[in-house]
């Protein structure tokens, strides 16, 4: 079915792209966007492209994987290389391995009915792939979505921090729309295009949960990545504090969180699993009596609206907090404290206090922070006059002939 060329069709066909090769794990951001794009009537086709990560190569591989093809949504990984080392001749197998990862989203578009009429581009900086695409895809408009500013991770190098801020300014600036999740990006890149947009995070329905009595021993937990914004301290202090509860913690694992956690799930009340995705994560909250975000206060976190937070107010669970910017609108449903023994203290309050009522009101306030609903209204920017708009000047040089493959 890649194979089969469809007719024009004159709506948005977004080409979406992310800087991490994780679909259908986490049901991230961009992965729900992408999804409820491909839902609406008002868009023709979402093809989502990711970037995979290098890999040693022990013979010949295709350059995608196929992640997922259906009705009006594709997601596919692009490979950096298809041939190996000891392939001779050296020319060839430069060539295949150069040419190939830039061309390859251009024929996948052209396949796919993509064209300088139709063609929506929606990039997720920070990544090399998303100016590849924007120098590269023929297009009628951009949108740049800025989640996390990576460029305020002050763990990583000047190098490196110089460069996605570089990159963000070069996006932001060529953009029609800038979409940010929170108001400190949004005062940031407002700066750069004054097109920029404020939409936050949203919850997938299958979160929201109904509110039930606390049996047995008390379960606290934590949902999400652990990274420098994680306060380990903070859940180490916890799990010290009352050996009689259980934290559980469902992570990723990856080399800074095994090293991060090693210590803290060697106690015997610490369970860590690192299974839990999309499917499985609405059951994993069910099963808590508090729900704990310890987030590291810093210019980082300020520039995040955090996906779990929704999540937590959807499961209706009580929730424990830092005071991080972006849990302002929702102060009235959480407990907010500053280090462990603050959290310590706010659980045990809410162990007593918290009540079936203000468990209803939690999720209550989240039902209309859907993902349908946010997306919709992402869409009306983009849809005002999108049939009277012309194709980008910025990419009149660029074609769908001639790609080389």
């Amino acid at each position: 079915r890649l194979t089969r060329m469809p007719r024009k069709d004159s709506r948005p066909h977004v080409l979406l792209s992310w800087f991490m090769d994780d679909w259908g794990r986490f049901g991230r951001a961009y992965e729900q966007i992408a999804a409820h794009l491909a839902g609406s009537d008002k868009i023709a086709r979402v093809l989502c492209l990711l970037p995979a990560d290098w890999t040693p190569m022990t013979g010949m591989q295709l350059p995608l994987i196929v992640h997922e093809h259906r009705d009006k949504l594709s997601a596919i990984t692009l490979r950096p290389h298809c041939v190996p080392g000891w392939i001779r001749p050296y020319r060839l197998r430069r060539a295949l391995n150069q040419a190939t990862p830039r061309k390859l989203p251009v024929l996948l578009a052209r396949m796919l009915g993509f064209c300088p009429d139709n063609t929506l581009l929606w990039l997720f900086p920070p990544h090399p792939l998303a100016e590849q695409l924007q120098g590269s895809i023929p297009r009628k408009a951009t949108v740049v979505h800025v989640v996390d500013n990576n460029a305020m991770d002050d763990t990583r190098t000047a190098e490196w921090r110089d460069w996605v801020a570089g990159q963000y300014q070069r996006l932001a600036r060529a953009a029609d729309w800038v979409y940010v999740n929170s108001e400190f990006n949004r005062e940031i890149f407002s700066s750069l295009n004054s097109n920029t947009h404020h939409f936050t995070n949203a919850v997938d329905p299958a979160f929201f949960g109904t509110p039930c009595a606390r049996r047995g021993v008390v379960k606290v937990g934590y949902l999400g990545w652990v990274t420098t914004r994680t306060g380990v301290a903070i859940l180490e202090h916890i799990a010290a504090a009352r050996p009689e509860w259980q934290l559980l913690i469902a992570a990723p694992a990856t080399p800074y969180s095994r090293d991060r956690l090693q210590t803290l799930s060697a106690r015997r009340n610490v369970v860590w699993m690192t299974d839990v995705e999309k499917a499985t994560a609405p059951d994993f909250l069910a099963r808590l009596d508090v729900c704990l975000m310890p987030h590291v206060e810093s210019a980082y976190s300020k520039s995040m609206h955090p996906l779990k937070l929704l999540q937590y107010l959807a499961s209706s669970r009580p929730i424990v907090t830092t005071g991080v910017a972006s849990v302002d609108r929702w102060a009235e449903h959480v407990r907010i404290a500053a280090d462990g023994p603050g959290f310590v203290r706010a659980i045990e309050e809410t162990l007593v206090h918290d009540t079936p009522g203000a468990a209803l009101r939690r999720v209550e306030a989240v039902q209309r922070e859907t993902w349908e609903i946010r997306v919709r209204s992402m869409l009306e920017p983009i849809l005002d006059g999108w049939s009277e708009r012309a194709p980008s000047r910025e990419t009149a040089g660029l074609g769908y002939r001639g790609t080389g493959v």
